[in-house]
């Protein structure tokens, strides 16, 4: 009989450090690593907890011991038997796109480091076969602009190019491992991580292995559940049998934050129940009509929208003040760039800096500040240390202007925005202390300050209108961020935003 348990984890409740903690549990009891599976949504997840393993036990092996901790599709992969060569590459989505008629975006998977092949059409087919729906009901209802005999066209001659190379997809691989569920291994412990975002076919894949493990233990918040658009099944995790334990203290969110979640939470219309408690601190709730009236100037903040587009106002405010910030990860300022105004000063200062520093600097030094033939930086040692008088000495340099006269080659703009930085004190040195995210990017981040931007997009305002439970989950998560404070600005039009 196994032995099943579900974890329910509300925001900052600790559900990893949860599941880490039975790792060591059973590490600890004699059971051996490679009878024990930790699977997550993302390979990061994964990792980290193979790196704690490693960390508390360092007898083992990390490269050898923990060969199930990993994502699903990692583990299909494997079991599987798959080779590199079995799987489609750019060149196949580019073959197979020209015999289709469309238009595909290639990208590296962060997380399995699969090739993600982006067009709406296929991404559609793709989100059918991951929740198990009928190609044409699954057409039916999801609102693309594109006639069926088109859609189905595509559908099939990707399935007959697949055959005639005999390759696999992403999502072939969950496919094939349901179909022959024998060749997954038989686990002492089975762990599943951010169960609320497996999608059906995944969560028949946790069936079968947990078909066959003795200790089961899968942790979620299905009122987290923020990815169902791209096939998250939170009724799989609400009626998969076992034992709930419900974590109850959050050690993120303060009290006013905790009533104004669960006001909106207990909206939603299946969930599995929960009572959990706030950290010992009121905190902070505001309410704006604008985003420019909230004072950021000071503070770690996070700023999220609902849909991307909806942050667009908010980075040209950012950019026209001065004020540093990064973008769904990337910087408002090239760290190149930044790096080269600090190294430069250093050196003018007296200091030394590396090899590779000299290097990224002299990208953006002008053109009449360094002789003929040292326009780039190449000589030298890659391992040594340079001083302003060794660049001058050696290296071609002939004089040591201000930054922004001696480093000409960075474009107008961001030397303009170079300039309103530094008018501000900005230190360039450091990391952004504001980010701008939506708030399914930000799903397991946090910060002291959140400003949460009320607007919905018109597909999310229709959706709110006809079924409100993904948008109650969606703003849960956005207002569920903030460690101290949390700044709400209030939607242009009321009839296009989340209402409190």
């Amino acid at each position: 009989m196994t032995d099943i348990h579900k974890i329910f984890g509300p925001p900052g409740a600790g559900k990893t450090t949860y599941l880490l903690n039975v790792v060591d549990r059973e590490l600890l009891a004699g059971t051996h690593p490679m009878q024990i599976g930790y699977f997550s949504f993302t390979r990061k997840a994964a990792n980290e907890a193979k790196d704690r393993a490693v960390r508390k036990f360092p007898h083992l092996n990390e490269k050898i011991d923990f060969p199930f901790f990993r994502t699903l599709h990692s583990l299909a992969f494997r079991c599987l038997t798959v080779k590199a060569d079995d799987i489609l590459r750019p060149e196949h989505y580019k073959e197979f796109a020209e015999q289709a008629g469309i238009q595909l975006n290639l990208s590296n998977d962060s997380d399995d480091d699969f090739i993600k092949a982006d067009n709406p059409i296929l991404n559609e087919i793709n989100l059918a076969r991951i929740r198990g729906e009928d190609l044409r009901t699954h057409y039916n209802k999801c609102g693309l602009d594109i006639e069926w005999y088109h859609f189905e066209f595509v559908e099939r001659t990707y399935r007959h190019y697949k055959t005639a190379k005999s390759l696999l997809d992403f999502t072939d691989l969950l496919e094939l491992i349901v179909l022959e569920p024998d060749h997954l291994p038989r686990l002492e412990v089975l762990i599943v991580d951010e169960a609320q975002d497996l999608s059906r076919l995944q969560w028949m894949m946790v069936e079968a292995l947990a078909k066959r493990a003795k200790r089961v233990f899968i942790a979620g918040d299905d009122d987290q559940a923020v990815f169902t658009w791209a096939g998250a099944d939170v009724k799989s995790f609400l009626a998969f049998d076992g034992a709930i334990t419900i974590l109850e203290q959050s050690y993120r969110v303060p009290s006013l934050v905790h009533r104004l979640a669960n006001s909106i939470v207990n909206r939603i219309k299946q969930r599995q129940p929960k009572t959990w408690k706030p950290r010992d601190f009121e905190g902070k709730v505001m309410t704006y009509m604008r985003f420019e009236d909230v004072y950021i100037d000071e503070g770690q903040w996070l700023i999220l929208a609902s849909t991307n587009y909806l942050l667009d106002p908010v980075y040209n405010h950012l950019k026209a003040s001065g004020i540093l910030f990064e973008r769904s990860g990337v910087p408002s300022l090239s760290p190149q760039i930044a790096q080269s105004v600090v190294d430069w000063e250093r050196l003018r200062k007296g200091l030394h800096i590396p090899y590779e520093a000299v290097k990224n600097l002299y990208r953006y030094v002008d053109t009449n500040l360094v002789q003929k033939g040292f326009k780039t930086f190449k000589s030298g040692d890659p391992d040594g240390s340079y001083s302003l008088a060794d660049l001058k000495a050696h290296h071609g340099l002939l004089d040591s202007p201000v930054w922004h006269e001696a480093l000409t080659k960075i474009a107008d703009d961001k030397r303009d925005y170079l300039i309103a930085l530094l008018r501000r004190g900005t230190r360039l040195s450091e990391p952004p202390r504001i980010k701008l995210s939506t708030i399914h990017g930000a799903k397991g981040g946090e910060a002291d300050n959140v400003l949460l931007l009320m607007d919905l997009s018109p597909k999310f305002a229709k959706e709110y209108a006809i079924d409100a439970d993904n948008i109650h989950r969606l703003f849960y998560v956005g207002v569920t961020r903030a460690k101290q404070a949390l700044h709400l600005v209030m939607p242009k039009h009321i009839d296009k935003g989340f209402r409190l």
